[in-house]
Parts: structure tokens; sequence; C-alpha cells
């Protein structure tokens, strides 16, 4: 009867242990680092080997995903993106000199995430010609498959 109990204590501490946090609600963004960043910045030894970009533990979005020079957003996170809801997005609005009217993109997170806190997003490409400006206000808006707000966070001239 010991080995009986023994056993159904063992596999109930085992499923406890083994269950998923369940995915957020709201978040907050802790920290938003904006930055040029150019393409040889991202370069890994392993890329020299391979041909193929490695991110590692980095979640690296961009607006033509090709295309790596641009200026970046690294959102920081006050918990790890994994546990973000499935179909989480990223919506950046910008204010650059291309227009008037502020730019907005939004970034998909895919499904498969790294263990990380911060999730990099890219103006490049088409939406960041060399040599142009930084932003001059932005806002940035994280949001569940359903539309709701987890969090946001803005520059100070956003509100201006």
């Amino acid at each position: 009867m010991r080995f009986f109990l023994l056993g159904l204590l063992c596999l109930l501490c085992a499923s406890c242990a083994s269950t998923r946090k369940q995915a957020l609600s709201s978040v907050t963004i802790e920290e938003i680092k904006p930055r040029l960043i150019e393409e040889q910045q991202f370069m890994r030894v392993s890329e020299y080997m391979s041909g193929k970009e490695y991110m590692g533990d980095r979640l690296i979005l961009r607006t033509t995903p090709e295309a790596r020079t641009g200026y970046y957003f690294t959102i920081v996170l006050d918990e790890s993106i994994r546990r973000l809801p499935a179909g989480t997005v990223v919506v950046g609005e910008f204010h650059t000199e291309k227009s008037l009217d502020a730019q907005q993109y939004t970034f998909t997170l895919p499904a498969k995430r790294p263990k990380t806190k911060e999730i990099f997003i890219g103006l490049t490409g088409e939406q960041w010609p060399e040599g142009t400006t930084t932003p001059a206000a932005w806002r940035i808006t994280i949001k569940d498959a359903n539309g709701a707000v987890l969090a946001t966070d803005q520059s100070y001239l956003w509100g201006m």
C-alpha cells in the first residue's frame, strides 16, 4: 500500500511540475531601446559556416525580412516572450521624414519563440532607406490575437 501511495504522490508531483504557465493577459514594457543596427552587427561565426542567419536567443522581426540594416527598437519586457498568448502582435507606429502621417507596421510573433524578454523590431529595406534620420516620435503596442492591448509605450514626443 505504501508503494502505491508513494507512486501516486510522485506522479502528482511530476504532473504539477510539468504544467505550462498560463499565457499572460498583460505585460509591462520595462524599456525600449531605439538604435541603428548595421548588417554586420548581426553576423555570427555560425553564419559564416552555414550561410544562414543565426538568431540564437533573440527574436528579430523586420519590415523587410531579407534586409538587416535598419533602425531597431529593442523592447524589453518584464516576462518571457514565451508566455505571451498565441497570435500576439507588436504594432509599431512611427513618425519619420517619409510621411507627415504616422507609419504603422504590424509584426506577428512566431509560434516558436526563444527564451528571452527582448523583442527586436526593425524598420528595414524600403521602410528604412540608407541615411534616413531617426524617427521623430514612436509608439509600440503589444496586442493579443483578439486585439486586446497587453502593453503599450511611447516616446516623449508622441504625446505632443
